[in-house]
């Protein structure tokens, strides 16, 4: 399986980018770079990309027509730029899922998609008062460091960092695996200095739980690099306590990685086809494969909306099509396209669209989406605002922590997401809750509620917000009954 997908990543990069173009990393800047061509080494450049696309994109353009695009971008803008001239072409595609990327803004993609920095395993959030950590990634590194939520970081490496923005805390702390850096925290009054050893942190993509004994329920996120071997451990569980019916959530799953989507097919499917990528060059078409003989028996019901899209969408293609499972829900996003991502001069970058998957019956995904074997919508009810414990502000003046104002608290940050249930006793959870919500406020962070909350919540117009009622899950678990 690991051959078939790397001779698939050998196609993908053969479509990607003309070997003239590198990153040079002796050049001083990115116009150095750029400004080191001589005018026809530019000129050959602008054509080689242009064959490229043409020959690659999956939909169809013609070089001559990319070509005048970047006489018309000369003539807007005064002179020949090789990334405006790229960024031309790539707008001319009108393929919605091409890009053109700054050298700052491919930086940042593919460092998000390599995995290449690495980090202490926090979020964080600015307010008022700083940049606070809202949470800590267990067995992280600030985990093993002893840093906790609501902490504030004012320190890097011995430099204060009262001011700057999340954004500049953030680049300061990521780096290389395996490298130290100190972060000063102000954590009730005191400032504690905590040593990190900076580690790629995996976040979990997977949430599963036990329905009932005999029906599990596995909820994929996204599509990463790590979500295949969390899934296999998962499965693996599942089969040690003999459960035979499983829901497999991708609901609002955007997708990710596709070879994470290919092994988690081939996790579920047994040895045989599964899906179809089919390029601009049919030559270069391949049937993906299981090679499975011991994929896991699971009555399986696959649940989808319409914000299921790409990875997850070939996922349950392969799920469906070959009798692996079911899918219930409604029809899914239709985002069933691939792109290629190339590198372009002067540390740039580009994606565009080099091909389409289908089922391995030749069923059509892009713009169409997986139909559902069982179609069931969810419904939403308005908040009935009279069902509501009304929140007394002249009270809690007086008192806080007043029973009464305490349950309408609960029951509003309940209605907002950062609750499962109110009932009334301020505790570690409510305390949490409280702690997030102003966070998210930009307040001050300290979980215990101060008037600020109450008036926020009392003057909320709640009349745009509506309550789910996961009319899906229910039919997912009856159908199992």
């Amino acid at each position: 399986m690991k051959k078939r997908i790397l001779s698939i990543l050998l196609i993908l990069c053969m479509l990607m980018a003309p070997a003239v173009v590198m990153a040079e990393e002796n050049a001083s800047t990115n116009e150095d770079i750029i400004a080191s061509y001589s005018g026809d080494m530019q000129k050959y450049i602008i054509k080689l990309y242009a064959k490229t696309l043409a020959s690659n994109y999956y939909y169809g353009v013609e070089d001559e027509e990319l070509l005048y695009s970047v006489i018309c971008n000369v003539i807007e803008e005064g002179k020949l730029d090789l990334n405006s001239a790229i960024r031309a072409m790539v707008e001319t595609l009108g393929d919605e899922y091409a890009e053109f990327y700054t050298p700052e803004e491919y930086k940042s993609f593919t460092e998000d998609i390599s995995g290449e920095f690495s980090g202490i395993g926090v979020t964080i959030n600015e307010n008022k008062d700083g940049v606070v950590i809202l949470s800590v990634f267990e067995n992280g590194p600030a985990y093993k460091a002893g840093m906790m939520p609501y902490d504030y970081i004012v320190g890097v490496d011995g430099a204060d960092v009262r001011g700057k923005s999340s954004e500049e805390i953030r680049e300061l702390i990521v780096g290389e695996k395996g490298t130290e850096v100190k972060v000063t925290v102000l954590r009730a009054g005191k400032e504690i200095e905590l040593t990190c050893i900076r580690d790629t942190v995996e976040v979990s993509q997977i949430e599963t739980k036990m329905i009932t004994d005999k029906i599990a329920y596995i909820k994929l996120i996204q599509f990463t690099s790590n979500a295949p071997d969390e899934m296999r451990a998962v499965v693996e569980n599942l089969r040690e306590k003999n459960v035979k019916n499983v829901i497999f959530d991708l609901r609002d799953n955007p997708g990710g990685d596709l070879n994470a989507a290919i092994e988690m097919a081939n996790i579920f499917i047994s040895a045989g086809d599964i899906i179809e990528i089919r390029y601009k060059d049919e030559k270069h078409n391949t049937m993906i494969k299981s090679d499975n003989y011991n994929a896991p028996k699971f009555k399986m019901l696959v649940l989808m909306n319409e914000y299921s899209a790409s990875a997850s969408e070939f996922l349950a293609t392969a799920i469906q099509s070959r009798g692996a499972g079911k899918v219930l829900g409604v029809q899914s996003y239709g985002k069933g396209s691939l792109q290629s991502v190339s590198n372009a001069v002067g540390g740039a970058g580009f994606k565009y669209t080099v091909g389409e998957f289908y089922s391995f019956k030749g069923q059509r995904v892009h713009t169409i989406g997986v139909t559902p074997d069982f179609v069931v919508e969810n419904e939403y009810i308005e908040v009935d605002m009279s069902q509501l414990e009304p929140i007394d502000i002249d009270v809690a003046l007086e008192n806080l922590r007043d029973e009464n104002n305490v349950l309408a608290l609960e029951q509003r940050l309940k209605l907002f997401g950062y609750l499962p249930e109110a009932d009334g006793i301020y505790d570690e959870e409510t305390k949490d809750a409280v702690a997030r919500f102003q966070a998210m406020l930009g307040y001050s962070v300290t979980g215990e509620v101060s008037i600020y909350e109450y008036i926020f919540l009392n003057d909320y117009n709640y009349d745009d917000i509506v309550i789910p009622v996961d009319k899906q899950m229910e039919a997912a678990i009856k159908y199992f009954s």
